[in-house]
């Protein structure tokens, strides 16, 4: 079998995770518009106060590097006050929009759920805006039992706490850094696959982190595992192979009814993800079952893109040979990917 795990980690590493210079770039420029945020409030805003916490894959480290370059952060902007002092979610939005609109002379755009801030060296930092209750005086309580409530344009004030997914998350990876490497695999196949079709509408990265940490399968191999953890989502997903499937997926936090799949439910949409995940497990089976490992990275490549480093591989010309001492039985499914 070809053991591709060391390809993997190289993928992973030097291609599709961010570099240390991209993270502090990151960092720089998301605190330089706390900045902005702070003086705003402390010059318009004497009845609130306002903080800010990571959220989403920067702070989970899974973010990727997609194929296009423009990648992203997401920095939540809380503000408390008292419950009699709540703005509108528009005007909560306008708030934030003011005190960034001029931080880059690119277009700052205010979208229902966040503030888009967009940089010319081909990122952004989405601002999704929050409410706490002040419960004491400069008191910055995350965790308190009132949940965060969300600026949503279009929905009003809705129940969401990043803060205690990204903890749900780090307990899930806390003793597994294959699980975060298996996040970033699928992020990047995710891409592969919509910007070789643009119409194509694949679930988001929370939905793929939550599968991850729901049906992750460990193993001293990351092909394998991927593999193996694609199997388990597909079993569990699939309504149309398997009769005690459910295309479902449950928030681990509030809204833990939403079902966030339900948005991808349409049919078209949904037999485009489901047919790519089963093209890619086909794929990742013949690949693993394959004795050159060039041939097996080719499997892999197909479903990943050229950025899946092949070059680099080295055969070991005697052990193939050895593999092919006894021919392989012919497999009455054929079925290539």
């Amino acid at each position: 079998m070809a053991n591709l795990h060391e390809v993997f980690i190289e993928f992973d590493n030097d291609i599709i995770k961010l570099s240390s210079t991209r993270k502090s770039e990151l960092r720089k420029s998301r605190n330089a518009i706390r900045a902005d945020i702070d003086r705003f409030f402390e010059e318009n805003r004497p009845d609130h106060t306002v903080h800010f916490k990571g959220q989403g894959s920067f702070v989970m480290n899974t973010t990727i590097l997609p194929i296009s370059g423009e990648y992203d952060v997401d920095d939540g902007v809380y503000i408390f006050g008292k419950t009699e002092n709540r703005p509108s979610t528009q005007t909560a939005h306008n708030w934030i929009y003011d005190a960034v609109k001029d931080r880059t002379g690119q277009e700052t755009i205010d979208k229902n759920t966040c503030v888009r801030v967009k940089y010319a060296k081909q990122y952004h930092v989405d601002l999704p805006i929050y409410y706490k209750i002040e419960h004491s005086e400069n008191e910055i309580a995350f965790d308190t039992s009132d949940i965060p409530l969300l600026a949503h344009k279009s929905k009003g004030w809705i129940l969401s706490d990043p803060y205690a997914f990204k903890l749900w998350f780090d307990q899930q990876a806390a003793n597994s850094p294959q699980i975060k490497r298996l996040v970033r695999y699928i992020k990047a196949w995710a891409d592969k696959r919509q910007t070789d079709n643009e119409k194509l509408i694949f679930p988001s990265g929370l939905v793929f982190t939550i599968l991850i940490c729901n049906n992750y399968s460990p193993n001293e191999r990351d092909d394998v595992s991927l593999l193996e953890t694609l199997k388990i989502i597909q079993a569990r997903i699939d309504d149309r192979k398997k009769p005690l499937a459910s295309y479902a997926c449950f928030r681990p936090t509030v809204d833990k009814n939403e079902n966030l799949l339900e948005k991808f439910s349409a049919t078209t949409t949904k037999n485009n993800f489901l047919d790519s995940l089963d093209s890619f497990i086909v794929s990742g089976n013949q690949a693993v079952e394959m004795k050159s490992k060039k041939d097996a990275c080719a499997k892999w490549q197909k479903h990943f893109g050229d950025r899946f480093p092949c070059s680099n591989i080295v055969e070991d010309p005697e052990e193939i040979a050895k593999s092919f001492v006894y021919p392989d039985q012919i497999k009455t499914d054929n079925k290539s990917a």
